[in-house]
């Protein structure tokens, strides 16, 4: 019985494996189109204007975060505190200096220095937040122009070779069985 399975191992026709490996390297190759990170003439000027005017939106909405909480009327230590670091960060040069000054002459407590962390967290995080999302859809805009039948069809003839590889090893291995 085992030597009839053995048989059929041998009788098998090499095809099979090539035909999987083109399958599979054209799906692969569809999953690099999209998965492969940008390349130099992709990032071209228009590539680099829009980064731009996303950046300058990604800004927008930083200052308007801050606009929300400068005109909060009855404001706590901390956000007033935001406020003055705000302000202060307009000298070039001596940024860190007079962020650390207002924090150093606000007085705050643990909870008003923990409310600040917040404050400055959620602020940031809002303008980063909404330029990661924006950059990513662009990117994969860009992505999306890239021509699909060149990537499938060379992860195709990748798989090919890679399924006839194989079975030229299958059946060199068999034969040195035998």
């Amino acid at each position: 019985m085992s030597i009839n399975a053995i048989d059929s191992q041998e009788t098998r026709s090499p095809f099979g494996l090539i035909a999987k490996g083109s399958v599979v390297g054209g799906v692969m190759g569809y999953a690099a189109k999209h998965m492969l990170p940008l390349n130099e003439s992709e990032m071209d000027d228009e590539f680099k204007g829009a980064m731009a005017i996303i950046r300058e939106q990604s800004n927008k909405a930083k200052a308007s975060a801050i606009d929300i909480i400068r005109n909060i009327k009855d404001k706590s230590l901390a956000q007033d505190t935001f406020i003055k670091m705000v302000d202060a960060e307009g000298t070039a040069g001596k940024k860190a200096v007079n962020m650390r000054k207002v924090i150093r002459d606000a007085n705050l407590n643990h909870g008003d220095m923990v409310e600040l962390k917040g404050i400055i967290a959620s602020v940031n995080e809002r303008a980063a937040d909404m330029f990661k999302r924006c950059v990513k859809g662009f990117k994969s805009a860009v992505k999306d122009k890239r021509v699909t039948p060149a990537y499938i069809a060379g992860g195709a003839v990748l798989g090919f070779f890679v399924g006839l590889g194989q079975s030229i090893f299958r059946s060199s291995s068999n034969n040195n069985v035998a």
